[in-house]
C-alpha cells in the first residue's frame, strides 16, 4: 500500500488514533467518510447510486491513495482493482479500493498491529 506520511497523517487527524472510541465498526468509519454507495430505489426503480457526501479531506486523501496503489504492480489492490474494473466503472471500483483501504487502516488502529502484506488480503 502506498500511504506517505502526508497522507497518513491527514487521515489521521480527520478519524483520530483510535478510531473505535467514535465508530463502533469499519463500516460505520467508511460511512462517515462517505465511501459506501448508497441505494435509492423506489417501486423498483433504481434513483440514485452515487456516493454518499461525506468528509471530503478523508475521500479526497483515501481516492489518491487509491489510484497509487492500483497502478503498483504486485499489490493486491493492483489485482483486486483491475479483476473488478470491467465490470464497474473506473471511478466506482477506486471508491471500492478506498473503501478496502480505510477498512484496513480501522483494522490496524484498533488492534494496534503493524501492516504486513497478508493483513491487506485478509481484510
Amino acid at each position: 500500500m502506498a500511504l506517505d506520511k502526508l497522507s497518513a497523517v491527514t487521515i489521521l487527524g480527520e478519524i483520530g488514533m483510535q478510531p473505535q472510541q467514535y465508530f463502533p465498526a469499519a463500516e460505520c468509519l467508511t460511512s462517515w467518510a462517505g465511501l459506501v454507495p448508497r441505494n435509492d430505489e423506489s417501486a423498483g426503480k433504481v434513483k440514485s447510486r452515487k456516493i454518499l457526501p461525506g468528509n471530503p479531506y478523508v475521500k479526497c486523501i483515501l481516492c489518491q491513495v487509491s489510484w497509487v496503489s492500483v497502478r503498483t504492480r504486485k499489490s493486491h489492490y493492483h489485482d483486486w482493482f483491475w479483476c473488478r474494473q470491467g465490470r464497474l466503472d473506473r471511478k466506482k471500483a477506486i471508491v471500492a479500493v478506498s473503501r478496502k483501504i480505510l477498512k484496513l487502516i480501522y483494522f490496524l488502529l484498533s488492534t494496534n498491529q503493524l501492516y504486513d502484506l497478508s493483513l491487506a488480503k485478509a481484510v
